[in-house]
């Protein structure tokens, strides 16, 4: 005779209670443990006051809008150009409609150029037109404007046109370029363009234009924009392709030419070592600065001073900075008596006093997408909406401004008013520039 089964809920109450009478504890329940559980800690939050704006003003998003000395700011809303004044946010005039969301500004006038590609000239203050081109002759956003003339791209070709009437100069042509070229600089009547040039290998050219014909004097393979020109000579970083990654010796070469036959008269080659453990990185081939006669160069560690004027092989700097981790980072120019590095990885702009080689830099509680200096002041637009200023002189955070933008144009500085350009919400801000930053 089978044995009788106990129900199923009756036994689980009969283990129950034994466990109960005996103590034994049953194994709490829990929830699936992740797979990987990390946390680093958040950087605190910038104690400054907050900046209430002067005023607000819309703007297309793609605009990078310009500001005079005078106070005018012009901007972009609707595909039509608007002069603001700096101060009040009050609009002077509009101008246009279907307009390319760029202008350029010197000496009284302003420029800009139409959808079409028509370039037009506008005098600054009244918005009255001064001339126009009757056809599209660009395909760039606004036109490079040094002295009298207004320089414009179109394919691979540069165009001059007279920046006071609007009439065609010259056209000169690269045929090696399937690409725009950049109008950097004009000095005693030759203007420097660059190129990026395809071939075998593929690197940035350097062409030189006679100013009053375009007839192209010379060019160089592999050389950047000038660093300078001067005294009849071009002084021009070359372009340096990958080192080993098995080598640690680096070197940068500034290659000197005649300005008006593009001769090499000098080739100025600065070495180092890195000061890594390999395997070493390829591109670190070093970064530098003009400032005068002061050439600043930055390697991986250090940071040497020379004479480019007074070149001699292998001499020793006439200063060196030991500073770690510089890398390939010199940005901007001295200021102050101070250099600037930026961090392409975490977006940090830091700098060092020519003085004593003391390094400082600026504490953001978010990740940092826009930084300018101007005077005492350096602004940071960080990707949480929130803009701070601080002191360059001690670092310190001196105002907050909450754009609720995580995207920005550069700051604009006219007088004491600073503009925020927060391109998320396309919104023009206004501050007054507190008297230390100055």
């Amino acid at each position: 005779m089978k044995a009788k089964m106990k129900p199923a809920r009756t036994g689980a109450i009969a283990l129950l209670t034994a466990v109960l009478i005996s103590g034994i504890s049953l194994p709490a329940a829990q929830a699936a443990a992740p797979v990987v559980s990390y946390n680093v800690p958040a950087s605190p939050a910038i104690k400054a006051p907050v900046q209430k704006p002067l005023w607000t003003a819309s703007f297309d998003k793609n605009t990078d809008s310009v500001v005079t000395d005078d106070g005018i700011l012009f901007t972009f809303n609707g595909g039509k150009l608007v002069a603001l004044n700096v101060n009040t946010g009050k609009t002077l005039y509009t101008y246009g409609s279907r307009l390319r969301p760029d202008v350029a500004y010197q000496k009284g006038t302003v420029y800009g150029v139409t959808e079409a590609g028509q370039v037009f000239a506008l005098q600054a203050k009244t918005g009255k037109r001064l001339w126009q081109t009757a056809a599209g002759i660009t395909e760039t956003s606004s036109p490079r404007v040094i002295g009298d003339t207004a320089y414009v791209t179109k394919g691979n070709a540069i165009i001059a046109l007279d920046a006071a009437t609007g009439k065609q100069r010259w056209k000169a042509i690269e045929e090696q370029s399937e690409f725009a070229g950049g109008v950097s600089m004009e000095v005693d009547g030759i203007v420097y363009a660059s190129y990026m040039v395809q071939g075998a290998l593929t690197s940035v050219q350097l062409d030189a234009f006679d100013k009053k014909t375009g007839k192209k004097l010379w060019k160089q393979f592999r050389q950047n924009p000038p660093l300078a020109v001067r005294n009849g000579l071009v002084y021009s970083v070359r372009d340096e392709y990958p080192f080993d990654d098995a080598d640690p010796k680096r070197e940068l070469s500034i290659n000197v030419f005649d300005a008006k036959t593009g001769v090499e008269k000098e080739t100025q080659t600065y070495s180092w070592s890195l000061g890594t453990l390999p395997p070493y990185t390829r591109d670190n081939n070093g970064s530098v600065i003009l400032n005068g006669n002061d050439l600043y160069l930055a390697t991986d560690s250090a940071v040497m001073k020379y004479d480019i004027t007074a070149y001699k092989k292998d001499a020793k700097p006439l200063q060196k900075w030991s500073v770690p981790n510089v890398g390939k980072s010199l940005i901007g120019s001295v200021h102050d008596n101070k250099i600037f590095f930026s961090k392409e990885a975490s977006g940090a702009i830091t700098g060092m006093k020519l003085a004593n080689g003391q390094t400082f830099g600026f504490q953001t509680d978010n990740q940092p997408v826009q930084t300018d200096i101007y005077g005492n002041g350096v602004y940071i637009g960080q990707s949480d909406g929130v803009l701070h200023g601080y002191n360059l002189q001690t670092a310190a955070p001196a105002f907050t401004v909450n754009t609720g933008s995580r995207q920005y144009g550069p700051t604009l500085l006219s007088g004491n008013t600073l503009i925020i350009q927060a391109k998320d919400t396309g919104k023009l801000i206004a501050v007054q520039v507190p008297k230390a930053l100055r």
